[in-house]
């Protein structure tokens, strides 16, 4: 989550940085995650073999009919690649996560009261001008020239950032800040199971993260979240099929029937993704053939491209942990994934960057698991009174037949 703040803060200190280094530590960073699959816990299932093959086999038919582009593979497995990583760890220890979160409050705190200092460790600017094409073609303007990332000042002015620019913190842009907020605010309101000041406390330092970031998405996503999982709203399984295509409807309609200045900026940014399905026709969505300047703007595009028509709402029930959950654990956990990942994917590609991809995807992993204490206690009783669980239910959660 923070190799490109590792990186930069070497590229500060002299290290030259460049785009292929940040592709080989990317790499070897999601390559360290891969012995997961080699974990009993993680044992994949018949139904999630399958949904990765289809994925597999949809990435290869768009590469064939599109020239070969390898960063598509990596985008489109590294978030199965984390989520398989969360089944075989199975919980993840309270203070990792508290202290994940104050890392990243600590350095958005830097950016907001010294900047100076902030630019001086990391150099955003100088970084991603020599990391990323797009910013070192642009022409030089207030935010390069300040040091922080080019999409630190919003045009037209902050919405309800509270700083002078879009706090970026530990991740140098601020939408993978806002998305950050968002995807701890489902950690702490649905999985989380520590004291409610805590709870209650986390889940107000993300929306200050996600107003700090000047993210509306963000903020939007952690008041729908904690909503949703705190006052413990019931979720069918049927609904984690339906969520995400009744998000992408409902961003029509609001694309389709906005009125007066309201939705202006939002309905500006939704044509980025409708507009450029209204110029492709059906046979070019299924080869991926979709509008290669819109891929950097809109996930859905990219998506398109990744793996086509056929194989995008395959991935997208895979990473919203549909082939991979098993019975008896929180749906609405996964509901809440489903609806951020539809809506983030619609206003950009940063869904999919490993910054926050590996988080979702390890937190999927996670919620698609019985908790340990849970297995603990399944095998107390098997222990103590075997003779009261019928033949149906003497194993422990942790073999319970996977949800099909």
């Amino acid at each position: 989550m923070f190799l490109n703040l590792a990186l930069a803060f070497l590229h500060a200190r002299g290290l030259p940085a460049s785009t292929r280094l940040v592709i080989v530590a990317q790499v070897i960073v999601t390559a360290l995650a891969l012995p997961a699959f080699t974990s009993p816990r993680a044992k994949l299932e018949r139904q999630t073999v399958m949904a990765l093959c289809l994925i597999a086999l949809s990435l290869v038919g768009t590469n064939i009919a599109n020239p070969f582009n390898p960063k598509t593979i990596y985008d489109t497995l590294l978030i199965p690649i984390y989520i398989i990583l969360g089944m075989a760890a199975g919980s993840v220890r309270t203070k990792w996560m508290h202290g994940l979160l104050l890392f990243v409050l600590a350095t958005t705190l830097m950016e907001a009261f010294f900047p100076a200092l902030y630019v001086r460790l990391f150099d955003p600017a100088a970084y991603f001008s020599a990391t990323r094409e797009w910013i070192a073609n642009q022409d030089p303007n207030a935010s390069t020239d300040a040091g922080f990332y080019a999409g630190a000042f919003r045009a037209g002015g902050s919405q309800f950032g509270f700083a002078d620019h879009r706090l970026s913190g530990a991740f140098m842009e601020p939408l993978s800040l806002g998305y950050f907020s968002a995807l701890m605010s489902i950690y702490y309101a649905g999985i989380y199971r520590g004291p409610t000041l805590v709870r209650a406390g986390a889940i107000i330092i993300c929306m200050g993260l996600a107003l700090a970031a000047d993210s509306r998405a963000g903020m939007i996503l952690i008041v729908l979240i904690s909503l949703f999982l705190l006052l413990r709203i019931r979720a069918y399984s049927f609904m984690l099929w339906l969520i995400g295509p009744m998000v992408i409807v409902a961003a029509y309609i609001v694309y389709t029937t906005h009125f007066g200045d309201f939705y202006r900026d939002t309905v500006s940014r939704l044509e980025i993704t409708f507009g450029a399905l209204d110029r492709t026709s059906v046979r070019e969505m299924l080869l991926g053939a979709v509008p290669l300047d819109r891929v950097g703007d809109s996930g859905v595009i990219y998506m398109l491209r990744c793996v086509g028509l056929l194989g995008m709402p395959v991935a997208i029930w895979f990473y919203s942990g549909i082939f991979t959950r098993w019975h008896r654990v929180n749906t609405g956990i996964l509901t809440m994934v489903t609806v951020y990942l539809t809506f983030t994917l619609m206003f950009g590609g940063a869904t999919l960057s490993i910054k926050t991809a590996s988080l979702m995807g390890y937190l999927v992993g996670l919620a698609g698991r019985p908790r340990d204490r849970d297995v603990t206690s399944a095998r107390r009783i098997m222990v103590t009174a075997p003779r009261a669980i019928s033949p149906s239910s003497q194993y422990p959660p942790s073999r319970l037949r996977p949800y099909r």
